[in-house]
């Protein structure tokens, strides 16, 4: 459990401290017993788009195709094997710089001659640091070279690609976004990573899976904003990410990842559309979003047709996590749907706005309908 995490409130009603609409900081508890307690193809400047293979595989349902994947990039590969291939791991910081346009080629040899010079009173000090004293550079335009260093898809702040919502992409040292990885951690730890068959005679879901729902109780609880960037976590940690919107009432991710919201989960489900229901995200090499396509009239109809069960069981077989964006259970019996689907999901609560009533209620309903509870996100 993260520092300073805090349990739901179990008073009747009560409810939890309010924010902005967006989130500006999150708090996670894990709920191994806290719910039972407490009841486009543009790539962004140096980011390489994926790799084009001659061989490759569909993903579909019912003959129709969502997404071609390259086998070569298979989710049972050594992680190390596709990083060795990854663009810019053997150069230099002042390279990359150089390469992204907030360093000339000039500047370079300036700074090299000061850390090489610099006199015994003061200790070596790393390129960086060097380069931001001489107000060549700011500390953003470093952390962006440095995550390019190390392989952390990132995004310059002045890109358009994406909403600026989407912290982990634009700013992966915020401290949302830190504890979203530690959040990325418990559901591997508890779900992802755990593959046990149901107890014999047992009640509860098996567990263990790729796929898990995120929820919340009520509309503006941050749900979408914390789906889309976990998501994100998770591909820049080297997991083949899908990210699902079955919002079909008020979708968002479309919205998010600036991404055209004329098809997706809703057509496809509807057998309007295929390939173009699914997006790969180019600037985060192993992010896919399908997105929620045109609002139904019919939403919780569709998600309870075969055809979605069947979409997220070949989606399990093809990517490492299926992140399922649902709508808020005070609209509709969707995001219920969707989780006995999933068979697992994680609740998102928002100080002062989530009732305590209403999300013991949801969870219990969830957990009749064989769902496991693997967490809350506390948005506050």
């Amino acid at each position: 459990m993260t520092k300073g995490s805090r349990a739901m409130d179990r008073g009747n009603g009560r409810s939890m401290k309010s924010t902005p609409d967006e989130p500006v900081d999150i708090e996670s508890s894990t709920v191994f017993g806290a719910i039972e307690e407490a009841g486009d193809d543009q790539a962004a400047d140096g980011v390489p788009p994926a790799r084009q293979g001659s061989a490759r595989y569909v993903l579909g349902v019912d003959g129709l195709t969502l997404v071609t994947l390259d086998p070569r990039r298979s989710r049972r590969d050594p992680f190390l094997s596709a990083r060795r291939e990854a663009r810019g791991q053997e150069k230099r910081l002042g390279e990359l710089l150089i390469e992204l346009g907030f360093l000339k080629p000039e500047d370079l040899a300036r700074i090299l001659d000061m850390q090489i010079n610099l006199g015994p009173e003061r200790p070596r000090q790393r390129f960086g640091a060097i380069a931001r004293e001489l107000g060549l550079v700011t500390a953003w335009q470093v952390d962006l070279a440095l995550a390019r260093q190390f392989h952390l898809p990132a995004l310059a702040p002045s890109s358009p690609i994406h909403a600026p919502e989407l912290l982990a992409a634009y700013q992966p040292n915020h401290s949302v976004v830190e504890v979203l990885r530690g959040v990325r951690e418990r559901i591997c730890q508890t779900w992802l990573d755990v593959k046990r068959p149901r107890a014999a005679g047992g009640s509860g879901p098996s567990a263990g899976g790729n796929a898990i729902a995120i929820v919340s109780a009520q509309r503006g609880e941050g749900r979408s904003f914390i789906t889309a960037n976990l998501a994100i976590t998770f591909a820049q940690c080297g997991r083949r990410t899908l990210l699902v919107d079955a919002d079909l009432r008020h979708p968002r991710q479309h919205e998010l990842f600036r991404v055209d919201g004329r098809v997706g989960l809703s057509t496809l489900l509807a057998g309007r559309s295929g390939a173009d229901s699914v997006t790969h995200i180019v600037a985060m090499r192993d992010l896919y979003v399908m997105r929620a396509g045109p609002i139904p009239p019919n939403s919780q109809d569709l998600l309870a047709r075969p055809e979605f069960g069947r979409l997220l069981a070949i989606a399990e077989e093809q990517f490492d996590v299926v992140l399922v964006d649902t709508p808020a259970w005070s609209d509709g019996p969707d995001a219920e749907t969707v989780c006995r689907r999933t068979r697992a999901a994680a609740l998102v609560v928002r100080a002062d706005q989530t009732a305590a009533s209403a999300a013991q209620d949801f969870v219990a309903t969830l957990r009749a309908a064989q769902c496991q509870m693997l967490g809350l996100v506390f948005n506050r």
